[in-house]
């Protein structure tokens, strides 16, 4: 039933049966789209037409299972669970096929971007699984972005007897239907073959510029698979096909097509339902795989709908990733001879990050690369890698590559460092000012310019990263190219109003930061960002032989961590110094004026912050060394540890979002154990967020804490433990978070 077989799939988590309800693992290459593969083995979460819609799947995208026993009645299953039908809903459970019995979950496992859903039936004497699989492999961009799932069904005859059985496929010609809008009138099927698979591509009649507009294959490595590009049983005079389809299949191993020699003809409004039927016989004991090879190619992305785009021009632009293609069937081409490559390269790596670490980091550091598939992030057509900082329910959630979002994550620079190079030009070419000042949001089109608020920490984080690309793939040439724009990111700090107009190596202005409000005064999540990036820039400085600017920066980062220690750190932990805004701050630091009279309000003051120490943490990555005393650095993670870190939240007062509550642990992201909390404290200060959790964690395993380390990511996953929480998506603020990708930097250097 197969063309080649592969290695067994790595496994790291096993999710038993009372934890699988949450599970939805995102299948897809990066920038394409994906759908996912549920714990109970339905497939969910269909985000292919270049939007977000999470929870959203075509009316027929179901597998089903025909068992006829030997001397018994044939009976028919879907192949997934009921833990996501809607039980509860007004007039029933609304889903397609919610009233046909269903195989009951025995569990999940995985290892990303490898996951298999085990499931059972006590009336039936087989062990069944659904696996999917799409490439993830390291320096690999276009063989990580392909449009495509892998979706084997593994079939176990435990009887004693021979057994017939068929796995039927079922799927509507969805194309023009994202779930949001729907157009399925000129829908066509067609056959379809590619290196001896076979099955259907799915196709409108007529070109469209619109997302929604593209192609579906459906392909199976079965020889003896029956296609059908529309079913002859379906009654026009019936609202649904369901009766027709379950009879049918209770007397027939396999559905034929209405009329096999004939073209299809374009569909009116209600689309065409299709399927690919595989009849098998097994022997006792013996186990059979079928392959369904699910590609697809949709060029278009309309920015307007998701969010991201200014002005009133067209806002259609092409995915990149389409334009290796013509159409789906041209993916599938490419696809298949280099299926066991891209297999075998994508476990080496997996089981390279199994290998070398304890399960919970490494679990937390693969999980998180499923942003990386997710609608989250995108590529134009000229290849800039974009990014949402999360995803909402049909748009994305915060526009622009955000950099104090973005600046976070570990995952590009070491896997892809293309993708990364890609955002940081970007934001290097578009974002910067003529003064120095950087927008820290992108608009689209790229060069619009118009958004107007630059952030401290987000500027300095730019700085450092660009360093970091440099010290990733050695290209002295592009560290010269963007060398002058780095330089004037740095002096805007130095400019009248801005962040550090005395120069005395203090942020001391009106700071804008990644808790969406301006930190007034010395404080220590701004002030270890620029720590860092004077740091950085010192070093690249020398490297170039500017030897005056490295010195300044030099004597900057020393007069500014001899002040922060002496003046932030209270002993225990690093606090702001709350001050009034400067009088004429520069219009891009901030909208407030100097008479601004509620400056205390939403600051972090006397705070013990879990970000505290956030520079450092990238500073580490950078190789620039300790930015402060290092016996206050370890000091400063020990009070967050104690303070801090919750090993029950039943006595927390959560104010904000909740992504941890009850009986759960997690690190809080501020608190107040020496008093002085402001009456209206920093935003999100009540908050639980992965993303700053794994920062944290690294930077106890950089400085010795490394059983405090693993406990810190045993209690995230504990919370996303496939029973509550999708283990494959940690939001902040939306879904597939981008700087839950702090997590990547879990593995690196251990």
């Amino acid at each position: 039933m197969m063309v080649a077989e592969f290695k067994e799939m790595p496994i790291l988590a096993r999710y038993p049966a009372n934890r699988v309800r949450a599970i939805a693992m995102p299948v897809g290459g990066i920038g394409a789209g994906c759908l996912a593969l549920a714990g109970d083995g339905a497939l969910v979460d269909w985000q292919l037409m270049s939007r977000p819609h999470r929870g959203w799947r075509p009316p027929w995208a179901h597998m089903l299972l025909r068992v006829h026993p030997q001397g018994d009645k044939a009976r028919l299953r879907v192949l997934e669970g009921i833990t996501r039908l809607q039980l509860d809903a007004d007039h029933g459970a609304p889903q397609t096929l919610a009233g046909l019995p269903h195989m009951r979950p025995l569990g999940f496992e995985a290892a990303y971007p490898f996951g298999r859903a085990l499931l059972r039936d006590p009336e039936l004497p087989l062990q069944c699984a659904i696996e999917a699989f799409n490439p993830l492999i390291p320096e690999a961009t276009d063989d990580s972005s392909l449009p495509f799932a892998l979706l084997t069904v593994a079939l176990r005859n435990r009887a004693s007897t021979p057994l017939e059985a068929s796995v039927v496929f079922v799927l509507s010609n969805f194309i023009g239907d994202d779930g949001i809008v729907r157009d399925q009138k000129g829908n066509i099927t067609e056959f379809a073959r590619a290196h001896g698979w076979r099955g259907l591509l799915f196709r409108k009649a007529t070109e469209q510029r619109s997302p929604r507009w593209g192609t579906v294959a459906l392909l199976t490595d079965a020889e003896n698979a029956v296609a059908a590009r529309r079913w002859a049983f379906r009654r026009w005079d019936l609202p649904t096909t369901l009766m027709p389809l379950t009879d049918w299949l209770l007397e027939n191993p396999t559905v034929p097509d209405a009329a096999p020699r004939q073209p299809c003809p374009p569909s009116d409004e209600r689309g065409w339902e299709s399927s690919i039927s595989v009849p098998l016989t097994l022997a006792p004991n013996q186990t059979v795989r079928v392959r369904f090879l699910l590609c697809w190619h949709f060029p278009y992305r309309n920015m307007r709908e998701v969010g991201w785009w200014h002005g009133e021009s067209d806002p259609i632009v092409r995915n990149h990733y389409a334009l290796r293609f013509e159409d789906a069937r041209r993916v599938a081409e490419y696809v298949i001879p280099r299926l066991p490559d891209l297999w075998e390269r994508t476990a080496r790596f997996v089981e390279g990050i199994v290998a070398r670490h304890p399960a919970p980091i490494a679990e937390s550091a693969l999980n998180c690369l499923a942003v990386l598939r997710s609608p989250t992030v995108f590529r134009l057509e000229d290849g800039t890698f974009c990014g949402f900082e999360g995803c909402n329910a049909d748009t994305g959630c915060c526009f622009g590559s955000c950099t104090h979002v973005w600046n976070y994550e570990q995952a590009t620079l070491s896997l892809f460092p293309d993708l990364h190079r890609s955002m940081l030009e970007a934001h290097l070419r578009y974002g910067t000012m003529d003064d120095g000042a950087h927008r820290f949001r992108l608009d689209l089109p790229l060069g619009a310019n118009a958004y107007a608020l630059a952030a401290a920490d987000g500027q300095m984080g730019l700085i450092v990263r660009s360093y970091m690309q440099y010290r990733r793939t050695g290209d002295r040439a592009w560290l010269e190219r963007w060398y002058p724009t780095l330089k004037k990111l740095l002096a805007f700090a130095w400019q009248p109003g801005s962040w550090d107009a005395d120069q005395d190596g203090v942020m001391e202005g009106a700071q804008h930061n990644t808790y969406d409000v301006e930190f007034f005064g010395p404080n220590p999540v701004c002030g270890t960002w620029y720590l860092a990036a004077l740091r950085a820039m010192e070093e690249a400085a020398r490297l170039l032989g500017d030897i005056e600017f490295a010195q300044k920066c030099r004597t900057l980062f020393e007069s500014g961590s001899r002040w922060m220690d002496a003046n932030l750190f209270n002993g225990a932990f690093y606090v702001q110094q709350i001050r009034p805004v400067p009088d004429n701050p520069h219009p891009m630091t901030t909208p407030r004026k100097g008479d601004y009279p509620h400056y205390r309000d939403s600051q972090l003051g006397e705070a013990c912050s879990i970000d505290q120490l956030i520079g450092q943490y990238k500073a580490n990555r950078a190789g620039l060394g300790d930015l402060l005393q290092r016996e206050h650095i370890r000091t400063a993670l020990r009070a967050v540890l104690r303070h801090n870190f919750q090993r029950t939240l039943n006595q927390h007062y959560n104010y904000g979002r909740t992504y941890a509550t009850g009986d759960e642990r997690g690190v809080i992201t501020g608190t107040y154990p020496r008093g002085g909390k402001p009456s209206l404290p920093f935003p999100y200060q009540s908050e639980c967020w992965t993303g700053l959790e794994y920062a944290f964690a690294r930077l106890l395993l950089d400085y010795g804490f490394r059983r405090e380390a693993v406990q810190v990511v045993q209690a995230v996953r504990a919370r996303h433990d496939g029973a509550k929480r999708n283990p494959f998506n940690e939001p902040e603020c939306g879904s597939y978070y981008a700087r839950s990708m702090s997590a990547w930097s879990l593995v690196e250097g251990e």
